[in-house]
């Protein structure tokens, strides 16, 4: 599961802002991020949080940058505009984390809560049969 966790960081970090003027992570070895290939190394929970949190800082920076007249507009040497990358982002993270939900209920039996915008978070004793 920490190959598609690390597979969406990934493409956060390459494609949220600007795919073509980046720099992989320190750590990255080639095709680490591709998840039809058998990576020869395991990241630990450590690497993945670290890199996580820098992700996050990147892009909520980013994004308090931006204006709405920017968002139709293009970063250098890139073929799509700013909304569509961002867009194409949420579309990205969205079904890889169908995916690890999929690992979590079949590895653990556990039922991830599919709370919507109408259901309030579960603070009762029976939350903890969920994730």
């Amino acid at each position: 599961m920490w190959q598609h966790i690390y597979h969406m960081l990934h493409s956060l970090d390459r494609w949220f802002i600007n795919p073509d003027i980046y720099s992989e992570p320190d750590f990255h070895k080639l095709n680490l991020n591709n998840l039809d290939v058998k990576p020869d190394i395991e990241l630990t929970r450590d690497v993945l949080n670290n890199y996580y949190y820098s992700i996050k800082n990147k892009i909520i920076d980013y994004i308090k940058s931006l204006t709405d007249d920017e968002l139709l507009s293009r970063p250098t040497n890139c073929q799509y505009d700013k909304f569509t990358l961002i867009l194409a982002q949420f579309r990205h993270l969205h079904t890889h984390m169908g995916i690890i939900m999929g690992f979590i209920i079949n590895d653990k039996g556990l039922w991830p809560a599919v709370l919507g915008l109408q259901r309030p978070i579960p603070a009762d004793d029976n939350y903890e049969k969920f994730c």
